[in-house]
């Protein structure tokens, strides 16, 4: 993948990134975590940033308040389509779908960058969606000083390996059992070394019981403007500076970056 067509962000050699993703049932917050967390990381210094949705639905790409016109399960399917047609693009080999998928489909801002993976619409084994995911993250993180990936809801990403280059996996919980219950199955998955645990909605006062070896990152509070700003669809880069929620992220992001240094 010719790095240099990306623009600012293939500029010189940078050391091995942090490579964060974000997992979780689905409910729990992790996309809003992501979004306070990229906020954070990028009010910090950390530049440029890639941001990867690789929910479907595309959460964090709305609580950002970008829009991607262009997504590579789109494009995937756009070949695919062009290759029942008998179309040139359905010779194309993974190389050139890789590279057209990532001009196509990277949304670039300054400090940032926003890859959306979306639906699948055709079917089809040209290429399937996640190992596209996988070989377009290894070809952008080299670019950037930091990764951010919103995982799908659950585990099924982490099953398909489209994480074995992540740093480090945070998973969000909240105090429900079946959050509580994911949380272990992604420890097993990928060794509790490597899993951080951030408690979503929790008080002072409830305490987490968590996996051995599985490290507390922080809590995050419940916090009303945080509700209010989801609940209305505004973005969440936007909540004020003070806001209990960003602020404990920011703890978070501090505790990571020590982690991670």
């Amino acid at each position: 993948m010719p790095l240099e067509k990306l623009g600012n962000h293939a500029a010189a050699p940078r050391p091995a990134p942090q490579v964060i993703a974000v997992c979780g049932k689905g409910g729990v917050g992790k996309t809003a975590f992501s979004a306070l967390l990229s906020r954070v990381l990028i009010d910090s210094g950390v530049s440029p940033l890639l941001l990867v949705d690789a929910d479907p639905v595309g959460g964090l790409t709305s609580a950002i308040g970008e829009r991607a016109v262009e997504t590579l399960a789109g494009v995937r399917d756009h070949f695919i389509a062009e290759a029942r047609r008998g179309g040139k693009s359905g010779a194309a080999d993974a190389a050139q779908l890789l590279e057209y998928s990532l001009l196509k489909a990277l949304v670039e801002r300054k400090g940032y960058a926003l890859l959306a993976m979306g639906h699948n619409g055709e079917k089809g084994c040209f290429c399937p969606a996640n190992k596209l995911l996988r070989s377009a993250i290894e070809g952008l993180v080299p670019s950037f000083a930091a990764v951010v990936i919103d995982a799908e809801a659950g585990i099924e990403q982490i099953n398909r390996d489209v994480t074995e280059r992540v740093t480090r996996v945070v998973a969000v919980v909240d105090a429900s059992q079946r959050s509580l219950d994911t949380l272990r199955m992604i420890v097993e998955m990928v060794g509790p070394s490597r899993v951080g645990v951030v408690a979503n909605r929790f008080s002072a006062a409830e305490t987490l019981s968590l996996p051995d070896g599985a490290t507390l990152l922080g809590q995050v509070p419940e916090d009303v403007a945080l509700r209010q700003f989801d609940r209305e669809g505004w973005p969440l880069w936007q909540l004020p500076e003070g806001n209990p929620a960003l602020e404990a992220v920011r703890h978070v992001a501090a505790v990571l970056r020590k982690d991670l240094a």
